[in-house]
């Protein structure tokens, strides 16, 4: 972004003019967010929805909590997460059974098979993550974490 709100770089971008939302935290956290989906997704081979990944870790380390448990941890309604969780179980990522105190209820829980899916994935989200803490430093990286998450709390 130049001084006056124009894009910077060459093609489909140059020339347009932003600075209306040059200033909003939401709309600079939405690039950065799909900048980085697309990168992992890139990084995989494959299109990966959005919030796999954070999915899949919060079943991995919160095995057997419900469906409305894990969309309230990964900050998803439960109508974005029921499709995320069809398509693991599709793919043999999770299995989900009737939760014990709630027969209305789902639990959750990772496969062997969606164990290693997430492993594939970590990996490749930490190198990228790597890049992040190199390209701010480890200060700014914090900084930025702890930042996102007093915004998380406001809104």
């Amino acid at each position: 972004m130049t001084e006056n709100g124009m894009m910077a770089g060459n093609g489909q971008t140059e020339g347009l003019t932003l600075s209306s939302l040059d200033n909003i935290v939401g709309f600079h956290m939405r690039k950065a967010i799909l900048k980085a989906l697309s990168r992992v997704s890139k990084v995989a081979g494959r299109h990966l929805a959005t919030g796999q990944y954070s999915v899949m870790a919060i079943i991995h380390e919160n095995p057997g909590r419900t469906q409305s448990a894990i969309a309230e941890a990964a900050g998803l309604d439960r109508s974005s997460l029921v499709p995320i969780l069809n398509q693991f179980e599709k793919n043999g990522f999770i299995t989900r059974v009737p939760a014990a105190k709630d027969k209305r209820a789902y639990s959750v829980s990772l496969t062997d098979e969606g164990r290693r899916e997430l492993k594939d994935l970590d990996v490749m989200v930490q190198e990228i993550e790597a890049k992040v803490v190199h390209g701010l430093g480890h200060q700014d990286h914090q900084h930025l974490i702890e930042l996102l998450k007093r915004y998380h709390s406001i809104i």
